[in-house]
Parts: C-alpha cells; structure tokens; sequence
C-alpha cells in the first residue's frame, strides 16, 4: 500500500508517526529506519471488530492509529457499504466513517513487516478493497443502462452514469489486477 510506503520512507529518514489528522500526519524525530509500518484496510469491518484488531495487533506491541480514505466534512452522514460484514453495511461517523485504515507500527526488523500469514490472507484483504469500489461501479452502469430503456434521457444525459461506473472501475481493475499478479505467485494446488 503506497501509505505504508511513504511510512516506511519517513521512518528511514528519522521521522516516527506520533498522531494522525483527518489530513494530517504528526511525526517526532527518531533514530532513522527505527521503526517499520504496515497499513491495513478495515473499512468493511464493524467498529467492534476493527477495535478488536486494533487490541490483538497491540498484544504484539505495535502501536496502531485509524485513519480516514476519504474526506468527509459533514456530520450525521451515514452511507450504505454492501461489501461490508454485518455490522458494517450502514456506517456512519459513529461506526467506521473514517476509520477505513489501520496503521500499524512496530520496531524494525530484518524482514519485511507483513499483517498477513499468508498469500490468501492477503488475496481476501484485497477482494474486500475491490468489492468496495466494484459495487458502485455496477449500480451506475445497471443506473446508466436502465435509465436510457426507461427513456428517461438521453445517451448524452446518461453519460453522467458512467462517468461515475467508470470512476469506481478504475480502482476495482487496479485490485483485480494486484489479485491475478498475487494469484499468479502462489504455488499449484
């Protein structure tokens, strides 16, 4: 994840994560490339369950933050997520509206720091991330298609449909494409 990324360059030059900002990042001076970070998404869990991530992930003394994908700068907002678990299907600035990312953080190691203990585990991380962006990119192409039978506008009207469908398939290709590569490495069988 390019977050961790730029974590993991911040880090190497002396800089540690401290707090996060709905657009900002705190950092504090450290020793360079003390610590490692590794970034999750948890946007389709429930607030308990991200919570209970969050506490398991501290169990191992890594210190974790949550973290927004989106801005969002209204309140009372509540947004419907179908590729979420139960308990995360409606969410809300009380549930998990900006709360999509778990940062983790711990002291470097020699190897790479990984949240997964597994190919699949990582494959089923990135198949919620896609699901999240191919559904809305199904309903405005199904709302596009539907929308010219109706005959409730025209085809130039309905491009605003799939502009949008579009928009949501660009991310849902790039997963797609990051499953088929992962796929591609595991072995046979």
């Amino acid at each position: 994840m390019a977050q961790a990324k730029w974590l993991n360059r911040m880090s190497l030059r002396g800089w540690r994560l401290v707090d996060t900002g709905k657009l900002s990042y705190t950092f504090e001076p450290c020793e360079p490339g003390e610590y490692q970070y590794a970034v999750d998404f948890v946007g389709n869990m429930s607030r308990a369950h991200g919570e209970d991530y969050a506490d398991f992930l501290a169990g191992f003394g890594y210190r974790t933050w949550f973290k927004n994908v989106n801005l969002q700068w209204s309140r009372g907002k509540v947004r419907w997520n179908p590729a979420g678990e139960p308990g995360a299907r409606i969410i809300s600035d009380r549930t998990t509206l900006d709360r999509e990312l778990i940062i983790v953080e711990r002291r470097a190691e020699a190897k790479p720091f990984t949240l997964y203990n597994s190919v699949e585990d990582e494959l089923e991380a990135v198949r919620s991330m896609r699901s999240r962006s191919l559904y809305p990119a199904v309903i405005f192409a199904a709302l596009g298609i539907l929308a010219l039978a109706l005959k409730l506008c025209t085809p130039v009207q309905s491009l605003a449909f799939w502009v949008v469908a579009a928009i949501f398939a660009v991310p849902s290709a790039i997963y797609t494409w990051r499953i088929a590569r992962m796929r591609s490495k595991m072995p046979p069988g």
